[in-house]
């Protein structure tokens, strides 16, 4: 190559070189200062023996619903989301909806908002089956719902696309299909609450289920542009990390255990750098089945989990609290106890019976006969009927009650809330 022929060249190169950082987005090259946005200080939380309400936000229009969810309008009502269908994983799931207001105690009446087919018209591939929804809510009054889609395989074949409502949820248009992996785009879910940071971004928690089990923390922007992500965990360990903030700095990270070595305890991670590296997993304190957990952040060192507390099953869910970073745990509320049948299915009468009794606790059940029958068709095999109450997801309002969503026995979104005027009455 003569030199005329090699100047060409690195002038070239050069221009390609030039070209690439001019078309690069410039908050690549600016400093990311931004922190966290803690919860508020001094924040009141509820006391062993002080009363809770039950309430369902479904309305057991369809045999199975799972994996709740909320957020909380601008007006002060909540608005909820699961999925719904004949089975998890099914061909007719989609997400359903429904809005609570504090001021007469009511849930609207479910809502079924869309369906594979019109994810899959959007985004012109095929989609057959939905999961998890999530909801984020803007300071602007926009709404936007984290949805998992699956075109083929399980849940670890998913991918997450991104819905948006102007009218507090009442209609939805889908804008985005978040690229998180060059393989496809797969195998990303999403279960948690986001936290927020000062720059307006959120730091979105998913987790990963194909070629390793972990967790990950999204910096999106308001347009749900990826300017970060943040790993939480390594190998096939850990899955479904819930964030809990101390201050502008300092979080927490709770993942469920999918390990059948260390099985038995939720793991635990910290960060001291606004979530931008995370310590390695280590057992918590909390003991847990391989479930999902809910929880918020009181103040730096008081957290309220949503967790089954056992190391073995689903057939019990607790609220319990820490005020001392997570070194102790004590039992707040209990939401259900069934440890004393655990191993000794029942026989479907009996099952129904219990179930029952149960229901006498809820707040207007229109139809109890339906919602036992619903719950014996997915709780009970020939073998005999299980319990199972999970999923939950913790909420606290800018008036201070706290709200838990959570799956009963997959025929009801069970509603349960503390009202924090109750206390200082």
């Amino acid at each position: 190559m003569s030199g005329r022929d090699k100047a060409f060249h690195l002038m070239v190169g050069l221009l390609l070189v030039l070209g690439y950082f001019a078309s690069t987005p410039a908050h690549i090259w600016q400093p990311d200062n931004a922190v966290l946005v803690p919860p508020e200080a001094g924040q009141a939380g509820p006391r062993p023996g002080q009363p809770w309400t039950l309430r369902a936000a479904s309305d057991a229009i369809t045999p199975l619903v799972h994996a709740g969810s909320m957020v909380e309008l601008p007006d002060g009502r909540l608005r909820a989301f699961w999925f719904a269908g004949r089975r998890e994983g099914g061909p007719d799931v989609g997400i359903h909806s429904a809005v609570f207001d504090p001021a007469t105690g009511q849930w609207s009446p479910e809502q079924r908002l869309f369906d594979r087919h019109r994810v899959a018209q959007r985004f012109g591939y095929t989609i057959r089956k939905l999961g998890n929804a999530l909801p984020v809510m803007s300071a602007d009054g926009r709404m936007r719902l984290f949805v998992v889609a699956v075109s083929f395989g399980g849940w670890a074949a998913s991918r997450l696309v991104v819905a948006e409502s102007t009218d507090l949820g009442e209609s939805w248009v889908f804008t985005d299909d978040l690229v998180l992996s060059p393989f496809l785009d797969l195998s990303y879910l999403v279960k948690t609450p986001p936290v927020r940071y000062s720059d307006g971004t959120i730091g979105l928690p998913v987790y990963h289920e194909f070629a390793g089990k972990f967790g990950e923390l999204l910096r999106l922007t308001p347009d749900n542009r990826i300017i970060d992500r943040y790993r939480i965990g390594h190998g096939r360990a850990a899955i479904q990390p819930l964030v809990l903030v101390r201050d502008d700095h300092r979080a927490v990270a709770f993942l469920r255990n999918e390990t059948r070595d260390r099985a038995g305890r939720v793991f635990f991670s910290a960060s001291e750098d606004a979530g931008r590296s995370w310590a390695p997993l280590e057992a918590s304190e909390v003991p847990g089945p391989s479930a999902a957990l809910g929880g918020i952040s009181l103040g730096p060192d008081h957290w309220l989990l949503g967790a089954n507390f056992n190391a073995y099953e689903r057939d019990e869910l607790h609220v319990v609290e820490s005020r001392d970073a997570g070194a102790s745990w004590q039992v707040i509320r209990t939401l259900a106890d069934r440890e004393t049948h655990r191993l000794k299915p029942l026989q479907p009468e009996a099952f129904r019976e219990l179930l029952a009794q149960e229901l006498k606790q809820f707040v207007g059940i229109a139809d109890p006969a339906t919602v036992l029958n619903r719950a014996a068709m997915q709780k009970c095999t020939p073998m005999g009927c299980e319990f199972q109450y999970d999923y939950p997801f913790v909420l606290r309002t800018r008036n201070g009650d706290i709200h838990v969503l959570y799956t009963w026995n997959k025929s009801l979104i069970a509603h349960a809330y503390w009202q924090a005027g109750g206390e200082a009455q």
